[in-house]
């Protein structure tokens, strides 16, 4: 079975993906070695979690310990604003530090410019890498929304990355873009799953050859919801001899998605790539689908909404 996708550029993208937050330190260096060992080429950070420092040196030591290749691997990570810090609760509402057309670092002549041009060289120095495969914008900012993406289409030219999107995008945010943009987004990263299909946005992407990832997907597994659901994932589990989170992946990749579960456990790790030799049947993923609720359970946008 086909383990990677096509982006509309051309580049392959792996069909799964490790996703890194919030891990770090130690755990993180392990994680990253387990999950390499057991098959995974993609690897999801963003500046934002506070981690690129610690994944670099993960892949450091992967480079060292192994017979790892940085032309191997497919590095995302996300151009983000800093709207909290670890072990903080935060002061009330905060809008972030960067990309309000309020905050003192935004003022003056290319602000925007200055400011993507920093993070992604924080990015690639922590990461120690002088690409990116993917560089995603984290949330449709409002106020820089457009100006950020400009910014994102020139390191796509310079081929600082080789690949660029957003996430939790929806429609009415690609049709802005779209009106001004030179290159079109190539990947849209949301949370979707059985119990919150986003089957229009889908539809849209697939029209528009933007490919989709989805963060969080096990997350469904956890949510208390209805008796079916869970009654018919069990019997599929029964049936595939695969656990319900392989089950669900496997929907995800059935779709043309890339899911990108995160996990610190190397027996998970390996669990949630080995999805790729079964397949479940049509009747069975239009059963998946039917259980759709429309149930966003992660914030699209903490401070965007209406743009």
């Amino acid at each position: 079975m086909n383990r990677t996708f096509l982006l509309s550029n051309g580049i392959e993208i792996p069909a799964i993906g490790m996703g890194t937050y919030p891990l770090n330190g130690q755990i993180l260096l392990n994680a990253v070695h387990d999950a390499y060992s057991v098959g995974y080429r993609l690897f999801d950070t963003a500046d934002n979690y506070y981690n690129e420092e610690d994944f670099g040196e993960s892949l450091s030591a992967l480079y060292k310990n192994t017979s790892a290749q940085r032309d191997e691997l497919f590095l995302v990570s996300k151009l983000s604003d800093e709207l909290y810090r670890p072990g903080t609760l935060g002061g009330g509402f905060n809008k972030g530090v960067y990309f309000w057309k309020n905050s003192p670092v935004m003022q003056g002549e290319k602000a925007v410019h200055k400011v993507v041009r920093q993070k992604i060289a924080n990015t690639l120095r922590s990461l120690h890498t002088d690409y990116l495969d993917l560089l995603l914008m984290h949330w449709p900012y409002p106020d820089y929304f457009e100006e950020i993406w400009f910014e994102m289409e020139n390191l796509y030219k310079e081929g600082l990355v080789k690949a660029i999107g957003v996430c939790n995008c929806r429609e009415r945010h690609f049709e802005k873009l779209r009106k001004n943009c030179t290159i079109f987004p190539m990947v849209n990263q949301f949370e979707s799953s059985p119990l919150n299909t986003k089957q229009a946005l889908v539809d849209y992407s697939k029209a528009n050859g933007v490919h989709v990832m989805i963060y969080s997907p096990l997350m469904n597994l956890r949510l208390k919801t209805s008796d079916a659901y869970v009654e018919f994932l069990q019997e599929l589990s029964n049936k595939y001899h695969k656990t319900k989170a392989q089950i669900v992946l496997r929907f995800d990749i059935q779709r043309d998605f890339t899911p990108i579960p995160k996990s610190a456990h190397k027996e998970r790790l390996q669990a949630n790539i080995d999805i790729f030799d079964f397949e479940l049947e049509e009747e069975e993923m239009r059963q998946l689908y039917s259980f759709n609720e429309d149930r966003q359970t992660l914030p699209e946008s903490k401070s965007c909404p209406g743009l």
